[in-house]
């Protein structure tokens, strides 16, 4: 059996490189002063406005009455300890709303949770409900009201509430859930934009740094050139930093769903995007660096010595499938893959033919990476070129390419 711990070649491929309730209203005493969201409320306006802007909707403003009826909402919810949309004054959504200055003919909603103080969680609680997402995809809403409020002694603890509405009214300066840039996040083998928890990512954006940095200690550091990067608000730890692009390790600790990613310089924020995260998104290195070609692996006989897959001119180069006595063995390198829920839901084609998986786990020596062995079957020599395919718990990763020989 080889096991993870060959490096030196793919150094140098890869030295760059709720509790929750709630209820939903639609429909055609306490003063607050909205002047800005805190953190968590800020973070999720952005991921309610990126996920609009995904499907060609209208960017929510912060409006002045909406947060100041979800800030009475969610203050009254929480010291009086009830969850439901008629308040302790007897209101529902449409009065209250009246009662704060929002009384205009026009489409108005609200949504309510409670459970979670972060905004990626109850946002995921909100998407995950079909009422509810279609309130946050509502394309007669413009503009929006949120809070969070806590209350240790309560039931929830946490209370949310996000009033909707179409007339865009006075808007909170400054707001808007619209960072310096929007950032995109991709699984850094494949380039899928899903990824999954210790998986090496890359998040693409402009004017990250004035200059390329590469991570040079271990543990990897979390912050390299002055940026640093947080999904969910959990620090990663960085592979490269450059002027248009980030590679890093995705957090143990960050959940499936949708997840926020921040991007900052120096502490300042400079670029938000979300991203989807799932338990496994198997992908392969390739030696173009883009996901496609052929495949950044290694075969040995005997687990001392290797050779790459690709000749030097990057084609693939004939490899031997060995005998009975002697096999071939192929080591893939790629990522994303350790959480698989066991050795056998991972399957490995080549030229359609599924061959035993003897190993997947996590390299030894470099972080992120993914290591999987395979023992290239007899039958398959003189194939020529195939194509080469791993499946993990179901996902798919990308297709890269093989040369079989005698």
């Amino acid at each position: 059996m080889i096991r993870s711990g060959h490096s030196q070649t793919l150094r140098r491929w890869f030295s760059l490189s709720f509790s929750l309730l709630f209820i939903v209203v639609i429909a055609s005493g306490f003063e607050a002063k909205a002047q800005s969201y805190d953190p968590e409320e800020d973070t999720m306006l952005r991921l309610m406005n990126e996920y609009r802007a995904q499907r060609g909707l209208s960017q929510l403003r912060p409006s002045v009455a909406l947060t100041n009826a979800a800030d009475w909402k969610s203050a009254d919810m929480a010291t009086k300890n009830y969850f439901g949309h008629v308040d302790s004054q007897g209101r529902d959504p449409f009065v209250r709303m009246s009662a704060f200055g929002y009384n205009y003919p026009t489409s108005r909603g609200e949504i309510l949770a409670g459970g979670f103080s972060d905004a990626v969680s109850t946002f995921n609680q909100w998407k995950s409900s079909a009422s509810h997402n279609a309130a946050m995809l509502n394309g007669n809403y413009n503009v929006i009201g949120i809070s969070r409020v806590f209350n240790g002694g309560s039931t929830y603890k946490w209370y949310w509430t996000s009033n909707f509405g179409g007339y865009v009214d006075a808007t909170i300066g400054g707001g808007g859930g619209a960072p310096a840039q929007t950032v995109k996040t991709v699984n850094a083998a494949n380039f899928f934009q899903t990824i999954s928890p210790d998986c090496i990512v890359a998040t693409f954006g402009n004017q990250f740094t004035p200059s390329a940095f590469n991570a040079t200690t271990f543990p990897l550091p979390t912050t390299l050139g002055g940026v640093t990067v947080t999904v969910n608000d959990i620090a990663a730890q960085l592979l490269y930093a450059g002027p248009t692009q980030v590679n890093y390790v995705v957090p143990s600790g960050v959940g499936a769903g949708t997840a926020m990613v921040k991007v900052a310089y120096n502490g300042a924020l400079i670029g938000t995007g979300t991203v989807a995260v799932e338990s496994v998104s198997p992908s392969l290195f390739t030696t173009s660096s883009n996901g496609q070609g052929v495949a950044a692996a290694q075969t040995t006989f005997d687990g001392a010595s290797y050779q790459p897959v690709a000749n030097a001119d990057g084609t693939a180069r004939a490899l031997s499938v060995g005998t009975a006595a002697r096999p071939n063995f192929l080591v893939l390198y790629g990522t994303g893959a350790r959480r698989r829920s066991s050795l056998s839901a991972v399957r490995v084609t080549i030229g359609g033919t599924a061959v035993p998986v003897d190993f997947l786990g996590a390299h030894s020596q470099l972080a992120g990476v993914d290591q999987i062995n395979v023992k290239i079957p007899l039958a398959l020599r003189g194939r020529g070129a195939v194509d080469l395919v791993v499946t993990v718990d179901g996902r798919v990763s990308n297709t890269a390419r093989l040369s079989i020989g005698n």
